[in-house]
């Protein structure tokens, strides 16, 4: 009989506290960091999880802890609270007042992606940027990071 494995759920709390682990970095670096030292140093605040160390089974060598990071920020981006310029990552004034303010993962994460939401209804219909953060069939974080590769492209 074939062995039936369930997908992790990446939790809102869980994104929430890569999101803040980020955030915590950033907040010593007010002229930001390159996106690759903001990665690296928030396995020491933020220890990826067994599943978050590993690779993606269609992708060998590409791991998913740092796809997912890089998915998760887009919020906090679209927020206003983080800014990611030519590879840099920078938190804005009112990205400090938020993660001073708002102390759960979970509210975070939540504030964020409300803020995301508010930002996405200004959009023209026309416009799909939507797509490039959420690909179609996108069920998860875990599928949606699997898919977008453009911010690495720009750096």
């Amino acid at each position: 009989m074939a062995e039936i494995t369930k997908k992790p759920e990446i939790t809102r709390k869980r994104v929430g506290e890569l999101m803040r682990g980020v955030f915590k970095i950033l907040l010593d670096s007010p002229d930001g960091l390159p996106a690759k030292e903001v990665l690296h140093r928030l396995e020491q605040v933020v220890s990826p999880t067994e599943f978050e160390r590993s690779d993606y089974p269609k992708h060998p060598g590409i791991r998913r802890f740092e796809k997912m990071v890089r998915f998760a920020t887009i919020g906090p981006v679209k927020a206003g609270w983080l800014v990611k310029s030519k590879g840099r990552w920078y938190l804005t004034e009112e990205g400090i007042k938020a993660y001073s303010q708002i102390t759960d993962p979970e509210k975070f994460n939540r504030e964020a992606r409300r803020l995301y939401l508010q930002w996405r209804t200004t959009l023209p219909e026309a416009i799909t940027e939507l797509e490039e953060v959420e690909p179609a069939g996108a069920s998860s974080i875990e599928d949606a990071a699997e898919a977008s590769t453009f911010e690495e492209a720009e750096e």
